[in-house]
């Protein structure tokens, strides 16, 4: 099941915030001892000398004291990088047999066929239009993604392995498709299945445009009910649509089915666990109802609860990297927010939930 890539938070016990006020260049050395050279925002400053540095491209590096080469201040503030200059540096990492097939909104190198990745391509921008709509009309003005928003997409499974392996790890042998915090793009193959790609391609990408529109902060404490549960109320297919998706938040019967399932032996706390933490999305046992009530918990509060739940989301919004709420304070957070308490919340939510066909 698609999940966002997590980078350990540990990397930085303690920390201090940095003053962005002018762009920085840093040398260093990065896992695989390769030396690098960035120019960017230090949004993070351990007091060891560790930092969080956001480059031009907006590729997030999480650098350690012993990493570190050279570090200087330059004085000017950051300039994103062109779409020529992000295009021109994919190509140069990802090697020959790669092409870069721009949209008005992405940038999507690819080595598989070129009709393919224009159907993608062609996924990417009506998501694009339909998640501004969507949010317009909550009266939420986001903002345009600062940097251009890049994908990846492989010919087959056997180079997605080769090249998600390094992003995730053991878990790209599970998914089709995947969004990574850090490199901030959005990568799958040529799924011979159209159907069942395309709920992947809608899911990640959204995740992606979250992370890049001012509705979410990349490492900031977002809950993946928050995060997941947005993906899966977006993603759901439209099998009579030529394209196979159309709108935002048809029913997803997928997780519906998973819910209806799950809900007979919903322990009562179910919710307070969904708010407090993220642990039920991390392990492999709870995972698919954790999902399934993210997922209808979002249905719920934007059919019911639309003007809370918005505002909720803007709350979210104005967290900062690495900074993490406790368990007590998610909950006083959503229930202060909502207006009510999670017990009466949860009654309106599972009578509710009853009714959705």
């Amino acid at each position: 099941m698609p999940r966002l890539v997590l980078l350990a938070l540990a990397l930085f016990p303690v920390f201090e915030r940095a003053r962005i006020d002018a762009a920085e260049i840093v040398r260093f050395t990065d896992a695989g001892g390769i030396e690098k050279q960035v120019i960017g925002e230090v949004l993070v400053e351990a007091q060891n000398g560790g930092i969080m540095i956001q480059a031009d491209d907006s590729r997030i590096w999480m650098i350690q004291p012993n990493e570190m080469i050279e570090r200087k201040k330059t004085d000017q503030a950051l300039q994103p990088a062109t779409k020529e200059m992000v295009a021109e540096r994919l190509l140069e990492e990802l090697g020959e047999g790669f092409s870069i097939y721009p949209t008005q909104h992405y940038l999507i190198a690819y080595d598989c066929s070129e009709p393919y990745v224009q159907r993608v391509g062609a996924l990417f921008e009506q998501l694009h239009r339909s998640f501004f709509t969507f949010w317009e009309n909550q009266r939420w003005e986001l903002q345009e993604p600062e940097y251009p928003l890049v994908a990846v997409v492989l010919r087959n499974h056997d180079s997605f392995l080769r090249y998600a392996e390094n992003d995730i790890g053991e878990t790209a042998q599970s998914v089709i498709g995947y969004y990574h915090l850090s490199s901030n793009r959005m990568t799958t193959f040529n799924v011979p299945n159209w159907e069942r790609n395309v709920a992947t391609i809608i899911h990640e990408a959204t995740h992606q445009l979250a992370y890049n529109t001012g509705m979410q902060t990349r490492f900031a404490d977002n809950p993946m009910w928050v995060s997941e549960g947005l993906a899966t109320f977006f993603e759901s297919p439209d099998m009579r649509n030529p394209g196979r998706w159309r709108s935002i938040g048809r029913v997803n019967q997928v997780n519906l089915a998973r819910w209806r399932r799950y809900v007979g032996s919903r322990p009562q706390e179910s919710l307070a666990t969904l708010l407090a933490d993220d642990q039920r999305f991390r392990s492999a046992s709870t995972a698919s109802s954790a999902y399934a009530e993210g997922w209808a918990l979002t249905y719920f509060l934007i059919r019911t609860r639309k003007d809370e739940y918005v505002k909720y989301l803007q709350e979210l919004s104005t967290g900062k990297p690495l900074a993490e709420r406790t368990r007590p304070e998610r909950i006083e957070m959503f229930e202060e927010v909502m207006g009510e308490s999670l017990s009466s919340l949860d009654q309106a939510f599972l009578t509710y939930m009853r009714r959705v066909q």
